[in-house]
């Protein structure tokens, strides 16, 4: 079952939408995803699921792009994450 997951790239305003592939304690491979090496950097990743290992409930974390692949991949590792309260 595939965990959805929203990013934006480093200066960009605009979310894009992608499904994560696989997830470690310090970060998340995650794909289809139109980042590439020039990307590398910090950047944001959004998570509204209720994935054990993502948390319960929705949060941002600040990440870095560790790696991408040739087929859309792109792994991250987490600087940090704060969740959100909803109201």
């Amino acid at each position: 079952m595939p965990i959805p997951i929203t990013y934006r790239i480093p200066g960009d305003d605009h979310w894009i939408k992608s499904r994560v592939l696989n997830i470690s304690e310090s970060g998340v491979l995650f794909g289809p995803t139109t980042l590439s090496p020039r990307h590398a950097g910090r950047g944001d990743v959004f998570s509204s699921t209720r994935h054990r290992k993502l948390g319960s409930g929705k949060q941002v974390c600040a990440a870095e792009v560790v790696r991408t692949t040739a087929a859309g991949e792109a792994a991250v590792r987490f600087e940090e994450c704060r969740f959100l309260l909803d109201g």
